[in-house]
């Protein structure tokens, strides 16, 4: 007797699996949501064929077990599981307490919940005759149905098709620079034939048609950071900084060749009118930029348009006939990672904004189309978040659109910036960009302060950021978002791969390590508080701006502030416990022992707050806080003694920098220059408490990891021309360093529209 052989389930299934928003090739091993790979480690995905081979039904853990975990594998079984399920549920952006694909039946196993699209299967042998003539009854009764409806049909459809779904435009790389030299910004001539682009090179001019490429003639020290087209194809409005200066300026530039001429100091972010009048610049320094300006093409007569509550992101753009232009609005409270983000149309004869859209994924840059569309980048929900496409959006609605409804004009795992389009309508360009941080480590020699070559720790694509070395010094602790969502991981130096710290609840922001080095300390968001300002008030939060005005369908003035637990989990992984919840906390760390100082920073309305808080019991007092100009661009690092908190400012300007020591225990604090360099990005001590590591820029353009003693000296360790330093982690013997660097690539793509768009 012959017994029953099972094929297994990705050998029966060769196709696609389908459910929801998700496809599944279980051959090739690969899980896609609309069409874009989701990263899906190996053991939650065979879970995940396990529950689809039996869709509706349960899967007890012994079936699991048996068929994941064999009797041979040593592993903590419930270990694995619970964790190989959450790294599912991520994947697919489901919960455990709103179960939408797969349910936790308690002690028993698991069950798929959403219907399941499986590949056709091949009918048994003595149901084929039947099946057979059922489907020829069928056909008969429907050919004279579908004769009847196909003349109307394709009629119809072909009018539809052409109203509701128009062509949508083709994607053309432009540019194809290495990772080392990225291009920062590009803008397409009116005529399109042309694209003027930055990279960390200087500025240059390419023929489309040709690829043939040359570097503007601009003088030594001349840094572009933006640019846009004059209406007459040889001229552009530079964004630049020249020299010695510190704040950007805004210059016109001929591409024919000649010198620049300065036309506004102290602007940014330019963009000329199609008619070629006025020109719409950005100015203001409350969080970024807060004011839209407007002045002639030549500079004269220079007036504020627009004050705008946060700041505007990118800038302004111009609609086709020069009288509105539209700009996203960035509303973002300090303390509340939830920003309202919107675009805006302002028209100029009635000196008013209107909201368009309200999306808090929308990204950097806009354009406006000639037949009344606005382009925008959006990013991918979750778990795709790390991703963004260039969507289109009518600004009229018109008869034949479906109701004005968003729709995506471009794919692929990157982020992508809209920039400008051709004057005829015809072309867009975009940048795309995959940089992330990713963590590297080097050694650190004990008397010069200088660093060893980076070695790589993680090598994928997605966001990792170090916060802390375990205590033997020999792997590192950081965020990484490489499964979706951000989980905590730990990683020995050398090693392939990290290990993910189990137990750890929520998505973590930021990780410490306990006074004890025994626990870790991370941080996740609860939910958002609201406290309202008077109409009539200046915000505290961005000191001068004003309130909003009526137009503005959200209320004046309001500070929000999002709710933030700090939780502990032993080093190891295990269960994750409360230790306190406070709002707007944005920056916690705790000294070593003997001394069990630990603080954390919260903004408030009008102030940066310091709470000391008891690493075991989270009870808490405050320690200082300030609200002096500025308070909110605040880093600080506490001293591994426990004794001292060090403060910098993030400048905008390249400034002569500061670092100011305020002890903990009380007294006065003490104020150290440090000589040429500017913007300290980031600030950590060094593991022996006698100078800190951090990100801070020379006076120019030179971006640099630098060691900075108690006395303000500074020796560069690490210089880039790029601005993907990031900060330095000294392990506790203070022998290495674990440094994020971002890594990747970025060019320039071109959308061709085409006429029927």
């Amino acid at each position: 007797m012959v017994g029953t052989i099972h094929m297994p389930f990705s050998e029966v299934h060769r196709g696609v699996i389908r459910f929801g928003v998700f496809e599944v090739d279980l051959p090739a091993g690969r899980i896609r949501r609309n069409g874009l790979r989701v990263h899906l480690q190996d053991q939650p995905f065979r879970v995940l064929a396990m529950l689809l081979e039996r869709p509706g039904e349960v899967v007890t853990r012994e079936d699991l077990r048996a068929r994941l975990w064999p009797s041979d594998t040593f592993v903590d079984f419930d270990h694995g599981l619970n964790a190989a399920v959450k790294r599912l549920r991520d994947a697919l952006g489901d919960s455990a307490e709103n179960p939408r694909f797969v349910e936790t039946l308690a002690r028993r196993g698991y069950r798929f919940l959403a219907p399941v699209e499986l590949p056709g299967k091949a009918p048994p042998a003595g149901q084929t005759s039947v099946i057979a003539g059922l489907r020829w009854r069928f056909l008969a009764v429907g050919f004279l149905v579908v004769i009847s409806a196909i003349g109307f049909g394709l009629h119809l459809g072909m009018r539809v098709s052409r109203a509701l779904q128009p062509a949508l435009p083709k994607e053309i790389r432009l540019t194809a620079n290495s990772p080392d030299v990225p291009v920062y910004f590009a803008a397409l001539s009116p005529d399109g034939r042309y694209l003027a682009y930055i990279d960390p090179r200087g500025t240059f001019l390419r023929e489309i048609g040709t690829d043939e490429s040359h570097a503007l003639p601009l003088p030594e020290g001349f840094r572009v950071h933006h640019l846009s087209w004059y209406p007459d194809g040889t001229h552009l409005l530079a964004e630049a900084v020249a020299g010695q200066e510190q704040r950007p300026s805004l210059w016109n530039i001929s591409v024919l060749g000649g010198a620049a001429r300065k036309l506004v100091a102290g602007a940014e972010a330019g963009s000329v009118s199609p008619d070629g009048k006025q020109v719409a610049f950005l100015r203001g320094d409350k969080f970024d930029h807060s004011e839209i300006w407007l002045a002639d093409t030549d500079g004269g007569g220079p007036q504020v348009a627009v004050e705008v509550p946060g700041f505007v992101v990118g800038p302004p753009a111009w609609s086709p006939d020069s009288r509105r232009f539209a700009y996203l609005q960035d509303v973002y409270w300090p303390g509340c990672a939830t920003e309202d983000l919107r675009i805006e149309v302002y028209e100029l004869a009635g000196r008013k904004s209107e909201v368009l859209l309200s999306d808090y994924r929308l990204q950097y840059g806009l354009v406006w189309t000639r037949n009344n569309r606005i382009l925008f980048s959006r990013a991918e929900e979750p778990p795709n978040q790390g991703q963004s496409n260039v969507w289109s959006l009518e600004v009229d609605r018109r008869p034949g659109w479906p109701g004005g409804a968003p729709v995506r004009l471009t794919s692929g795992p990157d982020w992508k910036p809209v920039i400008n389009m051709s004057a005829d309508g015809k072309h867009a360009v975009f940048i795309r960009t995959n940089i992330e941080p990713a963590v590297y480590v080097a050694d650190v020699h004990a008397k010069t302060r200088e660093i060893g070559r980076l070695e790589r720790l993680t090598h994928d694509e997605w966001q990792s950021r170090p916060y802390e070395w375990a205590p033997d010094g020999k792997s590192v602790l950081f965020v990484s978002d490489r499964e979706g969502t951000f989980h905590i991981f730990r990683q020995q130096v050398g090693a392939a791969a990290p290990e993910l710290v189990a137990g750890v609840q929520g998505s973590p922001n930021i990780l410490r390590l306990n006074p004890e080095r025994t626990e870790i300390l991370y941080s996740v968001e609860s939910d958002r508080k609201t406290a309202d300002a008077r109409p009539t008030e200046t915000s505290s939060q961005n000191s001068g701006v004003p309130a909003r005005r009526a137009t503005n369908s959200q209320p004046e003035g309001e500070f929000q502030s999002t709710n933030v637990r700090l939780m502990r989990i032993p080093l190891d992984g295990g269960v994750s416990l409360l230790l306190l919840e406070d709002s707007g906390i944005n920056n916690f760390q705790c000294a070593r022992l003997p001394s069990r100082e630990c603080l954390y920073s919260k903004y408030t309305k009008d102030a940066l707050v310091f709470e000391e808080f008891d690493a075991k019991t989270g009870t808490k007092k405050e320690l200082l806080r300030t609200s002096e100009p500025g308070w909110q661009s605040f880093n600080w690092s506490l001293s591994p003694d426990g004794r001292t908190v060090a403060l910098a400012k993030k400048m905008r300007a390249a400034e002569e920098a500061e670092i100011r020591l305020v002890p903990t225990g009380g007294g006065a604090p003490r104020v150290l220059k440090v000589k040429d360099w500017g913007r300290i990005s980031t600030l950590d001590w060094a593991a022996n408490g006698k100078s800190f590591w951090a990100s801070a820029t020379l006076h120019g353009e030179t971006r640099a990891l630098i060691n900075i003693d108690l006395e303000g000296r500074a020796k560069p360790v690490l210089e880039e021309s790029k601005p993907y330093v990031g900060w330095a982690i000294p392990s506790q013997d203070g022998k290495r360093l674990a440094i994020w660097e971002a890594t990747g690539g970025s060019n320039a793509w071109m959308l061709e529209v085409p006429p029927a768009w």
